[in-house]
């Protein structure tokens, strides 16, 4: 019994470990993409996405042939926390935006 939570616990790890990775080469790679031709931004973004989730793939099915962990565990944690730093990133981003109202509490007046 507490071997298996044990090795369902790395398996969060290693899912949350895979999540950060993810996010943080997605949002490297988009950026870069940003400061690129306009024409070429659809394009790239879409490859972009099936190599990474390609890569993800393999290292999936890598980690669930050649290793013991939970694999549920591990998808269930990946996307948990992807889409929560997703949902981060995509908040940070449209509040920082320019011309953005400024939120209901943000007007200073009493």
């Amino acid at each position: 019994m507490e071997d298996s939570l044990g090795l369902t616990l790395i398996s969060v790890a290693v899912g949350l470990a895979l999540a950060v990775a993810y996010h943080l080469l997605s949002s490297r790679l988009q950026s870069l993409v940003a400061n690129r031709s306009s024409a070429m931004v659809p394009v790239v973004t879409i490859l972009g996405f099936l190599v990474r989730l390609a890569v993800l793939a393999a290292i999936l099915v890598i980690l669930g042939l050649w290793t013991s962990l939970n694999m549920l565990a591990v998808c269930a944690a990946f996307v948990v926390v992807f889409t929560a730093l997703t949902g981060f990133s995509v908040y940070s981003m449209l509040s920082k935006r320019h011309g953005a109202p400024p939120s209901a509490g943000a007007t200073g007046a009493h």
